[in-house]
């Protein structure tokens, strides 16, 4: 259960500071992605309260609170520093340095250092290939999807197969159907 490849598990996640709970209720895109991976449905009056005492408990709760804020306010990147010349509130601060797993004073020291030159995205065609590009020449490769909006389709799938329940029973087609659903087509 890792946050990322830098090695910070979800067991140890830091304390979330009062401000940062504050950032996150104030962030209505991300707490209604937050509320919908969760519920399906809109955060309702009481959900923030209830979603800051599940999340220290519950490590699903905290898989979907940090899978939310990455897809939702980083575009499902996580950050090692902010964007130059980017204002950003310190709940945003703290909840990038925390799920980048390093300390807020070295994610600013890094925010306020002159930003480095960015290297190409992708390596240049081999010579002679052919062009599947765009109207601008660059190639078109599909965005992949983050492993937290997969949970979060598998969590929308799961509830659409509970809605079959009858009962604490599901029928045994639906469940074929979900696997076939899920299953990467074969080649």
């Amino acid at each position: 259960m890792r946050v990322s490849d830098a090695g910070v598990t979800r067991d140890a996640f830091p304390r979330v500071p009062a401000y940062a709970w504050s950032w996150l209720q104030r962030s209505r895109p991300v707490l209604q992605e937050v509320a919908a991976r969760l519920t399906g449905a809109r955060p309702d009056q009481h959900f923030s309260e209830r979603l800051r005492q599940d999340f220290d408990a519950d490590a699903f709760v905290r898989d979907v609170v940090i899978g939310a804020v990455c897809d939702v306010a980083f575009s499902g990147r996580i950050p090692d520093r902010r964007p130059s010349r980017a204002s950003w509130d310190r709940g945003l601060v703290w909840w990038a340095a925390a799920i980048a797993g390093i300390p807020v004073a070295e994610f600013e020291a890094r925010s306020t250092t002159a930003a480095a030159e960015q290297g190409a995205l992708f390596e240049a065609p081999p010579a002679g290939a052919g062009q599947a590009s765009s109207a601008i020449g660059v190639a078109r490769h599909p965005r992949p999807r983050s492993p937290s909006a997969e949970r979060a389709a598998l969590a929308r799938a799961l509830r659409q197969l509970l809605e079959h329940a009858t009962g604490d029973q599901v029928p045994a087609a639906a469940i074929r159907q979900l696997v076939a659903d899920l299953e990467p087509p074969s080649s």
